[in-house]
């Protein structure tokens, strides 16, 4: 009997313990805040968590992967299924009715699980791996509004090109890696599910250019040598979760070839906040337990050379224009670097 007290004792402070240490997150306070107001008419981004951007120029309009249920940590060991309740609060918040495009940038389940459904609420085309293809007909989204894409080739929606650049997922501990889901997904995935059935599928970056600015969106830190050489962008958004925890070496490669591959100007770190609670504007960052902010941050601020701003969720901001002329029309989108 007092063997059992003593079990269930530890048992309980184990459980108190890790409780504890995932609240203790660390603090934004050492890093620039963006400041600048968006202006309207000109392209603007909106962070929305992880690495769900909000891309606009007023007309079109462009949303990153699209998650916002942010599964609690407890919940992922049962099945789980989009809050689409929270969706819509997310989406009201931010002020979007209409998505032209919603491309996807690995199918885990805190980039593609709610894809499908935003797209359904949207109007939205979904754009993405075959994976990602499979969650979108799980979500019952209509065949012709998703298009499995093609690397390298340009997708037209107004006047944004989109561009999708093969990459790879930042490495994880395997047994993370076995729990997430590291394939490909062959059938359609219909929630509930469990976290695993949102398999990883192919992973990549996007370049979005546009008249009134450029930008690269690497939505894991994680790339494939040389597929960004060929492309330049003002802005990279470039994913931090993890990255803190890799070797020196792996963080100088990931920063030559994201940020300094496409010669861009600022750096603003994304998939930095705590995506296992709801999203509001002042979400911390993951928890120590996690992820450290500060080394992630550290690995791509102190090897640039230019601006490195933090963009807090729904705060938007306006793209600075390229200060060389525009070619014409016809070649306007070009990735190629100028």
């Amino acid at each position: 009997m007092k063997a059992a007290r003593w079990i269930i004792g530890a048992i309980l402070l184990l459980v108190i313990t890790i409780t504890a240490t995932l609240q203790l997150s660390p603090s934004l306070g050492n890093w620039p805040l963006a400041t600048q107001a968006s202006t309207p008419g000109e392209v603007t981004i909106t962070y929305l968590g992880t690495s769900t951007i909000l891309i606009s120029d007023g007309e079109t309009h462009l949303l990153t992967d699209g998650y916002f249920s942010r599964v609690s940590i407890p919940a992922l060991f049962g099945r789980i299924e989009p809050d689409q309740q929270r969706i819509r609060s997310a989406l009201k918040k931010a002020g979007i009715e209409k998505i032209d495009a919603i491309p996807v940038l690995h199918s885990h389940f805190d980039h593609a699980m709610d894809s499908g459904i935003v797209a359904q609420m949207t109007g939205a085309q979904l754009l993405g791996s075959a994976s990602t293809a499979m969650v979108g007909r799980g979500s019952d989204l209509a065949e012709e509004r998703i298009t499995t894409i093609q690397t390298h080739q340009p997708y037209q929606f107004g006047d944004f090109t989109l561009y999708f650049v093969p990459a790879d997922h930042v490495p994880l501990p395997r047994p993370i890696e076995k729990w997430t889901g590291k394939g490909e997904i062959t059938q359609p995935v219909r929630p509930p599910a469990y976290l695993g059935e949102w398999q990883e599928g192919r992973c990549y970056g996007v370049v979005i250019t546009h008249p009134g600015g450029s930008l690269l969106i690497q939505g894991s830190a994680g790339v494939q040598p040389g597929e960004l050489d060929r492309y330049q962008a003002d802005y990279a958004l470039l994913a931090s979760a993890s990255l803190g925890k890799q070797s020196e070496y792996y963080q100088q490669v990931f920063y030559n070839e994201t940020a300094g591959a496409v010669g861009a100007h600022t750096i603003i770190p994304v998939h930095w906040d705590n995506f296992f609670v709801e999203l509001s504007e002042d979400v911390k960052p993951l928890p120590w337990f996690l992820d450290n902010l500060d080394k992630s941050f550290e690995a791509m601020a102190n090897r640039h050379d230019g601006d490195f701003i933090v963009l807090k969720p729904f705060q938007r901001l306006t793209l600075t224009p390229p200060e060389y002329s525009e070619p014409p029309a016809d070649t306007a989108a070009s990735p190629l670097a100028h």
